[in-house]
């Protein structure tokens, strides 16, 4: 492994610490340790690492929300890989919470050379910035009618949502969402198309902008100019 490379340990227990930590340090990576996400994402976004090991489930933050801050577009970590170590049960629904860039996950009791592998894999990934984040958003339909969903693709001129009720492709809304720089924005839309599962890998519906709030087309045009969309 390059030992210019740093990691990121998150919400790892002593004994895991234990298990892959001289692995990872046979090449004398730097490794910093963090019990809390909250925390861990706050020096991400601070500092450069190129590789995130985590538990999964985290303790504090939804997995969506943790990876949403480390891959923001201000983040000095927005190119850092994922090594995911949960139960065998939960591999899946890990993985699919961590889109948007290169990510492995492993059970948590998997050989240490096997996890060490995984790691050396994703240290020498080309770093890669995705369009796709992760954002809560907000939509409704009708005055009685909202709910939540996410935010899994960007544009100056539309979004995908996700894990939310489908809408019917034609149908108004109205939605708000809050860009990884923490600017809110909120204005109207009208469903132009479903997602392509088999493409886009996930399920929901494509939203056209219409119309915003004031200052909020600015504020998101600037934001995805800053991370070239």
């Amino acid at each position: 492994m390059d030992d210019s490379k740093r990691i990121l340990a998150v919400a790892l227990d002593p004994e895991t610490l234990d298990r892959i930590g001289p692995v990872l340090k046979r090449g004398s990576l730097a490794i910093d340790a963090f019990a809390q996400a909250g925390e861990a994402a706050i020096r991400a976004v601070r500092e450069h690492y190129h590789l995130v090991i985590c538990r999964y489930p985290l303790p504090d933050l939804k997995l969506r929300e943790f990876v949403a801050a480390i891959h923001g577009a201000n983040s000095s970590s927005r190119d850092a890989s994922l090594l995911l170590l949960t139960i065998p049960e939960m591999m899946t629904e890990a993985k699919a919470g961590a889109e948007g860039g290169p990510c492995l996950v492993f059970s948590g009791q998997e050989h240490v050379g096997v996890i060490g592998q995984g790691a050396a894999h994703l240290l020498q990934v080309a770093p890669r910035f995705s369009p796709r984040i992760s954002a809560r958003v907000r939509v409704r339909i009708e005055d009685e009618h909202a709910f939540t969903g996410w935010v899994v693709n960007l544009s100056k001129t539309g979004m995908l949502v996700t894990d939310s009720p489908m809408l019917s492709i034609g149908s108004d809304c109205v939605f708000e969402f809050t860009l990884p720089d923490g600017e809110s924005i909120r204005g109207t839309g009208v469903v132009a198309r479903h997602a392509a599962p088999r493409r886009e890998k996930v399920t929901g519906f494509a939203v056209r902008f219409v119309d915003f709030e004031e200052g909020c087309r600015e504020s998101l045009e600037s934001w995805c100019e800053s991370a070239n969309l």
